[in-house]
């Protein structure tokens, strides 16, 4: 013989957290089922990061540059660690450029 089962209310603020819940009596125990509190970018914050990722990738030059030189580091015509120091060498040369560049032109007023 099958029983009725009472159906809860679809949804009720609760007084502890303050957000949306659903409560659900069982016999023994109750389980309550909060909505999550998500945030949902909106397009001005993803426009934010792609700006931020761009302005921090290599050009695409030193793209070129870098995957020749994984490419000759893959194919071992020279060794991985080799075309990591030249790598980073490399990456380390060109920001100390550009910051030299940088403070030369804003100081020569």
């Amino acid at each position: 013989m099958a029983t009725k089962q009472r159906r809860p209310a679809d949804s009720e603020v609760t007084a502890t957290t303050g957000r949306e819940a659903m409560t659900v009596n069982l016999p023994g125990m109750s389980a309550e089922f909060h909505k999550p509190d998500h945030y949902i970018p909106t397009r001005d914050d993803l426009a934010g990061a792609v700006n931020t990722v761009r302005e921090n990738l290599p050009s695409p030059q030193m793209m070129a540059f870098y995957g020749g030189l994984g490419a000759l580091a893959a194919l071992s015509v020279i060794e991985w660690p080799v075309a990591a120091v030249i790598g980073v060498g490399t990456a380390i040369t060109q920001r100390a450029g550009a910051g030299a560049r940088e403070g030369k032109s804003g100081s020569s007023s």
